[in-house]
C-alpha cells in the first residue's frame, strides 16, 4: 500500500513543476535616462520592477548604432543580479555618435527589455602629431602635421604656430592657415629672426575646439657667414678677393670710415656664395692704416678689418716686401 501511494508521489512531481514553470514570465524592467555623457562614454542604468515569479540572475544594459539591441551582442554590460536599481557605465564608444540603449533582465523564463532611448556622445577634439621641420634657414623652416583623426567632427581649420616661448597656441600671429580635413598637411614658417631658437605645434580646430600635436624645437642659423673676418695687405696697390660671403638672403657691405684709399665690391650681393674683392691704393705712409668693411644680411652684421702696411714694412708671417 505504501509503495504505491510513494509510486504516485513521484509520478506527480514532474507535472507538479512544470506547472509552477508556465507561472514564470520573463522579469520588467525599466531603462533609466543617460546621467553623463562624455565624448566616448555614457553612465545610465536601470531598474528591475519585477522578476518574473524567478530570481533576476542578470542585469544590465546592452546598445549598438541600430535600434533593438539584445544581449546576444558583445556591447552590454552585467550589472548584478536581483531586483531594483542597477548603474552602468558604458565604454569605449565613438564620438559624436547616436546609440540605441536598453536595459535587460534575465531569469529562468528568460530575458526582457527595458524601453529604449538614444544618446549621442560628444564631439572630441581631432587627435594630431606635428612634423618635424626640415629646409631651416635664417629665415624659414617648412614643417606641418597629420591629423588621425577629426574627433567626430569635422576639421575646419590646421596649421602649425610657432613662438620663442614654449607651447605656442592657434591665436598667435606666427601661425599657418593649412585648408580643412583630416591627413597629412605641410606648412611653411616664415619671418623668423636668426640665430633664435622656436617652438612649434601643429594644431587642428573642430567644433570641440582647438588641439595640438607635440610640440617640437628648431634653431635657425646664422643669415650668413665669412670665410674670415680680417684682412692684412701689402702697402702696394692692388686687389683680394680672399674673402668670401655665404648668405641666405641679399647681403651689403659697406666701409665704414671715409677712407679713400680702399674700396669694396659687390656693394650687394645675393644669396649664395660670393667673393668680395678689396682693392686698395698705395700706403706711401709710414703708418699702418686701417679700415672696417661691415657686412649685413637680414637682422645682423659681421665687420671685416683691413689692415693696409706701411711703406717698408712687413706682413704679419715676418716676410719682408
Amino acid at each position: 500500500m505504501k509503495s504505491n501511494y510513494l509510486l504516485a508521489v513521484l509520478m506527480a512531481l514532474p507535472l507538479f513543476f512544470l506547472s509552477g514553470c508556465d507561472d514564470l514570465v520573463a522579469p520588467e524592467v525599466q531603462t533609466a535616462a543617460v546621467s553623463e555623457t562624455a565624448t566616448m562614454s555614457f553612465v545610465c542604468g536601470g531598474t528591475v520592477i519585477g522578476d518574473g515569479g524567478a530570481p533576476v540572475i542578470a542585469r544590465g544594459v546592452c546598445w549598438s548604432t541600430g535600434s533593438g539591441p539584445t544581449v546576444d551582442l558583445p556591447t552590454k554590460t552585467i550589472d548584478g543580479s536581483g531586483l531594483g536599481s542597477f548603474t552602468s557605465s558604458i565604454n569605449g564608444l565613438l564620438p559624436n555618435t547616436t546609440y540605441y540603449i536598453r536595459a535587460y533582465a534575465t531569469n529562468l523564463a528568460g530575458t526582457a527589455y527595458g524601453n529604449q532611448i538614444t544618446a549621442t556622445t560628444l564631439t572630441a577634439k581631432p587627435s594630431l602629431a606635428t612634423t618635424q621641420a626640415s629646409e631651416i634657414t635664417s629665415y624659414g623652416a617648412l614643417s606641418g602635421g597629420n591629423i588621425t583623426d577629426d574627433g567626430g567632427s569635422a576639421v575646419t581649420g590646421r596649421g602649425v604656430c610657432w613662438s620663442t616661448s614654449p607651447n605656442p597656441e592657434a591665436d598667435l600671429t606666427t601661425c599657418t592657415n593649412d585648408g580643412t580635413g583630416k591627413g597629412l598637411f605641410s606648412s611653411t614658417l616664415t619671418g623668423l629672426a636668426s640665430r633664435t631658437i622656436y617652438y612649434v605645434r601643429a594644431y587642428a580646430r573642430n567644433s570641440a575646439g582647438v588641439s595640438y600635436g607635440q610640440q617640437i624645437q628648431l634653431q635657425t642659423p646664422a643669415s650668413f657667414s665669412l670665410s674670415h673676418t680680417s684682412l692684412t695687405l701689402s702697402a702696394a696697390e692692388g686687389n683680394d678677393n680672399s674673402i668670401s660671403v655665404t648668405a641666405y638672403l641679399p647681403w651689403t657691405a659697406d666701409i665704414q670710415g671715409n677712407s679713400d684709399w680702399i674700396t669694396v665690391g659687390p656693394k650687394m650681393g645675393e644669396p649664395g656664395t660670393n667673393r668680395l674683392t678689396v682693392a686698395v691704393q698705395v700706403n706711401f705712409s709710414t703708418e699702418d692704416r686701417h679700415e672696417t668693411i661691415r657686412i649685413t644680411c637680414q637682422d645682423m652684421s659681421m665687420d671685416i678689418h683691413v689692415t693696409q702696411l706701411r711703406a717698408g714694412g712687413y706682413k704679419n708671417d715676418g716676410d719682408l716686401f
